[in-house]
């Protein structure tokens, strides 16, 4: 099986974020939400390709709740491919857009959601706030469901969450080195018990961090896919993308880079 992945995309306006710390230099903290259309475009033979298309979440840079509305329809027709497509929620997808109305958009009846494809089970987590200021956290409820839900299927599972489950260190990243609780999920432990509880999740895939890592914590594979409008630090998008080749029990995730 191969899913194509993709995160954090920001469409929208091109961007600053000048209230980051500025560690590499401004020209570092770029986003360039106003050029996904010209660029995935080139991308949908690939996505065509593969048997599952996922976004890993934050597909828009938020602006106000009419835009938000708008961009985000947009940017669902512009990912839009022959192969089925699902979407994970981010932070920025949520600042101004409630959870039901984001999951009314992507279809589904919640924000978090499982299914199967190619041989295998496909969970969404929804690792978002419910709270304004408060921290990133799969909810009690969800723990609950997610425990029944693995129980329930007979599939290796691969499961997707916005925000990482794993331990990577957020000293050199300049959106996190100053408040790294906001760079992952807080339960994540907790998370993670419920994973290695199952015996069935084979690799988690994220976004959120805007750059790749790669962790194994009890025989689960946890991937970090880099952003796809993040500062190649040249000024232009990185343009960065994943390819997951899955093959019985074995996941492999290889990191793409157009030329832009």
């Amino acid at each position: 099986m191969k899913i194509f992945l993709i995160t954090d995309i920001h469409h929208g306006e091109d961007s600053n974020y000048p209230n980051y710390p500025v560690n590499k230099g401004l020209e570092y903290i770029n986003v360039f939400g106003g050029q996904f259309q010209k660029l995935i475009s080139k991308l949908k033979p690939e996505m065509d390709a593969c048997d599952l298309v996922v976004n890993l979440g934050d597909l828009i840079h938020d602006n106000s709740l009419e835009k938000d509305i708008e961009n985000y329809k947009d940017a669902l027709v512009l990912m839009s491919s022959k192969t089925p497509t699902k979407h994970v929620i981010g932070n920025h997808d949520l600042r101004n857009l409630t959870k039901e109305t984001l999951a009314s958009l992507i279809g589904e009846e919640k924000c978090y959601y499982s299914f199967d494809a190619g041989g295998y089970h496909q969970v969404v987590l929804d690792g978002n706030r419910t709270e304004p200021r408060g921290p990133n956290y799969v909810s009690e409820e969800q723990l609950v469901w997610l425990e029944e839900d693995l129980e329930k299927t007979q599939y290796k599972t691969i499961l997707y969450c916005h925000y990482p489950l794993d331990r990577q260190s957020m000293n050199d990243n300049y959106y996190f080195s100053v408040n790294p609780e906001l760079a992952s999920v807080n339960n994540k432990y907790f998370v993670r018990k419920v994973l290695n509880k199952s015996g069935k999740v084979l690799a988690v895939f994220s976004g959120h961090t805007h750059f790749f890592c790669k962790q194994i914590i009890d025989g689960i594979t946890y991937f970090t896919v880099p952003s796809f409008l993040e500062n190649d630090g040249e000024g232009k998008p990185s343009a960065k993308y994943g390819i997951a080749t899955i093959d019985g029990d074995t996941v492999s995730l290889e990191i793409k880079k157009m030329v832009v």
